[in-house]
C-alpha cells in the first residue's frame, strides 16, 4: 500500500537508517517521507539510482504531488549517487559533510522549512576502505544533526552487507527503520536513548494502525516496559516515560 504519510514521522533533528530487502519495502518508506517534506515546505534532496528516482517521481506524481513544479522550484532536487558522492572520483567524508552543512543553511535561506534528504549508501558494500569510510561520515552526521533544521535518511541493502558492517551502522544512528521481510505486514523502528533502545512497530497496511511500542536496556539486557497507542507520537512519548524512569 502506497501511504500518502509516514507510517513513522520524522521530525527535524533526525538521522535515520533504513535497512531494506527489496526496492518496493524501500519505497514504501521514502515516498511518503519526501512527500511528507514537501507538504511541509522542506527542500528534498534525494541521491539515489537512477530507476529508483524514476519510480519515486511516479509515486508521488500518484499522491498527488507536482514534482515537475517542485523541481523548477527547487523543492525536489534529485541526483544520482555518483553526482553526490562521488564528486571528485573518490568518497571524502569531510567533504560530504561540508556539503551538508552548506544545504541545510541554503535551504533556510532560500525560504524553505528545512532540508530533508534521502541518500543510497550501498554502494559502500563494494569494498571494505568505502565501509569504513561511510561509518565515518554517519557518525559526523549523527553529531551534528540535533537541533538542526534537517532530517535525514540512509539507506543500506541488507542483503549487501556483512553483520559487522550493518552493527556499525546502527551504531551510528540513533534510529533505524528495519523492512521486517516479505511475508511481514508489519514494519518498525528502532531509536537509540544512551543505553537503551524502544521499538515501535505498526501494520503497514492500516491507514490509521496501532503503534506497540517495547523498551529494554542494552547492557545489562532487560525489558524495562511496553504498551500500545494510538498513533506514532504518543507510543515514543510513552517508551521515552520508560527510559526516563529507568535512569531516575
Amino acid at each position: 500500500m502506497l501511504r500518502q504519510s509516514p507510517l513513522f514521522q520524522f521530525k527535524h533533528g533526525d538521522h535515520t537508517c533504513v535497512f531494506y530487502r527489496s526496492e518496493e519495502s524501500l519505497r514504501e518508506v521514502l515516498t511518503p517521507f519526501i512527500a511528507d517534506g514537501l507538504r511541509q515546505g522542506e527542500r528534498c534532496f534525494l541521491a539515489q539510482k537512477p530507476h529508483v528516482s524514476k519510480q519515486l517521481l511516479f509515486d508521488l506524481n500518484f499522491l498527488g504531488i507536482d514534482t515537475d513544479h517542485a523541481i523548477r522550484r527547487g523543492a525536489l532536487e534529485i541526483h544520482t549517487e555518483d553526482e553526490v558522492y562521488f564528486p571528485n572520483r573518490k568518497f571524502e567524508p569531510r567533504a560530504m559533510m561540508d556539503l551538508l552543512m552548506h544545504s541545510i543553511n541554503d535551504a533556510s535561506k532560500r525560504g524553505f522549512t528545512g532540508l530533508r534528504t534521502a541518500g543510497e549508501g550501498s554502494w559502500a558494500a563494494e569494498g571494505r576502505n568505502e565501509c569504513d569510510q561511510i561509518v565515518e561520515y554517519e557518525e559526523m552526521v549523527d553529531d551534528y544533526f540535533p537541533g538542526k533544521r534537517a532530517v535525514a535518511i540512509c539507506q543500506y541493502n541488507m542483503a549487501a552487507f556483512p553483520p559487522d558492517v550493518l552493527e556499525a551502522v546502527v551504531e551510528a544512528h540513533r534510529q533505524h527503520v528495519s523492512d521486517l521481510g516479505p511475508a511481514s505486514t508489519h514494519s518498525g523502528v528502532s531509536i537509540r536513548s544512551g543505553n537503551y533502545w524502544s521499538e515501535i512497530i505498526a501494520d503497514k497496511r492500516v491507514v490509521l494502525p496501532n503503534y506497540y511500542y517495547v523498551v529494554r536496556r542494552h547492557r545489562p539486557a532487560e525489558v524495562l516496559g511496553w504498551g500500545v497507542a494510538h498513533n506514532f507520537d504518543t507510543a515514543h512519548e510513552k517508551a521515552e516515560q520508560i527510559v526516563q524512569a529507568a535512569d531516575i
